[in-house]
């Protein structure tokens, strides 16, 4: 690729958040840019959760779903705040916005879904749960500052968020709407493979760092940025979570009894998805007008048919 015009990559440039304290780094270069930000494509990636923060928290408002839904947008935005503030500084305190932030995120799912349906002394001792879980891992990591703790621990957390959701997923609505229930097992199942294809190629960042290093030397920049395989894993986990995101909106909708109220938007495997309030949508109005149409209609056709009647009538006498 050495014939495409390119800019190459220059020697790190003086940090403006020294010391560096994080726990952790990861393969992008630090500080070639700017001294502002460390690791800039890393950053840049991390501006995905805002947006769709922002997207989905806004359409739980304008869409009437239940408001913990908007709560779950705004920490998933939080995420991406704080993974910002982490690579662009590679400050420790950065780490445990973002990383909790996660945790957070997974843990207020939780609420929304093991919540469901019960009394309020049951649903405040989920949240009592969810909180003192919260708690117990941020004290346990901040104290262990081992990464492996927080990894295992959100994946727990996800594993026993998506087996419960799954089974009331089928157990509730198979029998009430298939044709609904087969579309959430296509949503949910996109969501985590999109999620675990983020993870796996963050893994490959980690084996090959040197060799794609090495790589973004020799083609220089913006080439280099397609190898920088930690903002795929922003990217691609940005993406898969918001999927689920959507997948328990539309489950809530549909265990709720509210599956003729909405649907789902969702066109292409590579569309972002959305649970529409279909009054919302299309217009209380379209919907009165649609109603009073086939009423009409209905009149009309029973008129018609009453001539028809009359008509027979007289010609038999």
């Amino acid at each position: 690729m050495s014939w495409l015009p390119s800019f190459p990559y220059g020697p790190k440039v003086q940090s403006m958040w020294e010391p560096a304290t994080s726990t952790i780094n990861f393969c992008e270069e630090d500080f070639y840019l700017t001294g502002y930000v460390a690791e800039v494509m890393n950053v840049i990636t991390n501006s995905l959760y805002i947006w769709l923060a922002y997207k989905g928290a806004a359409h739980v408002f304008k869409h009437d779903h239940p408001r913990i839904f908007a709560i779950c947008f705004m920490s998933y935005g939080i995420i991406g705040i704080g993974s910002i503030l982490f690579h662009g500084t590679l400050k420790y305190s950065m780490q445990l916005v973002d990383e909790c932030a996660m945790i957070y995120t997974a843990l207020t799912m939780c609420f929304a879904t093991f919540s469901h349906g019960r009394s309020p002394v049951k649903q405040f001792l989920v949240l009592l749960g969810c909180v003192g879980m919260g708690l117990t891992i941020t004290l346990v990591y901040h104290y262990l500052k081992n990464p492996l703790f927080h990894q295992n621990a959100f994946a727990l957390i996800m594993i026993t968020l998506l087996s419960h959701s799954m089974y009331m997923m089928e157990t509730n609505t198979r029998g009430k709407d298939p044709a609904a229930t087969n579309l959430m097992w296509k949503m949910v199942i996109w969501g985590i493979c999109v999620f675990l294809t983020g993870f796996g190629v963050w893994n490959l960042d980690n084996i090959y760092c040197q060799q794609l290093r090495g790589w973004r030397r020799e083609v220089g920049m913006p080439w280099g940025f397609i190898s920088e395989l930690h903002a795929w894993w922003h990217l691609l986990t940005g993406i898969g979570s918001y999927i689920l995101l959507v997948w328990g909106q539309y489950l809530r909708a549909t265990l709720d009894g509210r599956s003729e109220e909405y649907e789902l938007y969702w066109p292409s495997l590579f569309s972002i998805p959305s649970v529409d309030k279909k009054d919302v949508k299309y217009g209380k109005s379209q919907q009165a007008n649609g109603k009073a149409n086939g009423k009409a209609n209905g009149k009309a056709a029973n008129g018609a048919t009453a001539n028809g009647i009359d008509k027979k009538k007289k010609k038999s006498i």
